[in-house]
C-alpha cells in the first residue's frame, strides 16, 4: 500500500484564543484533491477478503470459471476497491461516520497484480449552521489510468466533529 499522504481536515486548522481547532468551508475548498492511496491487489488478497466476508462466487476463486464467463484471471471483490475511496474519505473526514453517501458504478474487473489508485477531489462545499456538507467525485483507476470504479460521495462534518479541545 502506498499513499500519496495521510491528511484529514484536522491538519487544516486555526486556533481560536480559547485554544480549539476550528475548521470551516473556508479552509477546504472546490477542486481540492484528497490524498490518494495506491494498492497491489493480489490473488491472496481475493481469496482471503472472499473468507473474510463471507461471500462465495467461484468468479473470485476459480480461474477456470472466470475464464469461462470471459474474464482474464479471477477477478477482485468491488467493494473491495470501493473499501480504498472509503478509506481515503475516511482520513480526510476524520471519522466514518462522516461520510454519509456514496454512490459508485463498477466500471472494469481488477485482476491479480493490478495495481489500483483510489482518488477523489471535492466538486461542492456548502456549510450550513454547524454542518458543513462536501460532495466529492471519487473513483479508482489501474496504473494505466483504466477506470475501474467512478461515483460521487457526500461527507458531513458538524461542528462538534470540527472543533478539538
Amino acid at each position: 500500500m502506498r499513499r500519496e499522504g495521510r491528511w484529514s481536515w484536522q491538519d487544516r486548522r486555526c486556533v481560536s484564543a480559547e485554544g480549539l481547532i476550528y475548521v470551516t468551508a473556508k479552509d477546504i475548498r472546490v477542486g481540492q484533491v484528497l490524498p490518494s492511496t495506491t494498492h497491489k491487489v493480489t490473488r491472496r488478497n481475493i481469496l482471503l477478503y472472499g473468507k473474510m466476508v463471507g461471500g462465495f462466487n467461484p468468479v473470485h476463486e476459480d480461474e477456470v470459471i472466470a475464464e469461462e464467463l470471459g474474464f482474464e484471471h479471477i477477478i477482485a471483490h468491488g467493494v473491495m476497491h470501493l473499501n480504498y475511496i472509503t478509506q481515503i474519505l475516511c482520513d480526510f473526514a476524520g471519522h466514518p461516520g462522516g461520510i454519509k453517501k456514496i454512490d459508485v458504478e463498477l466500471l472494469k474487473p481488477v485482476y491479480p497484480d493490478d495495481e489500483i489508485t483510489a482518488r477523489a477531489v471535492i466538486e461542492t462545499v456548502e456549510e450550513t449552521g454547524a454542518l458543513l456538507t462536501i460532495t466529492c467525485r471519487v473513483w479508482s483507476e489501474k496504473a494505466d489510468g483504466t477506470l475501474v470504479i467512478e461515483g460521487s460521495a457526500t461527507l458531513e462534518i458538524a461542528e462538534d466533529a470540527r472543533s478539538r479541545a
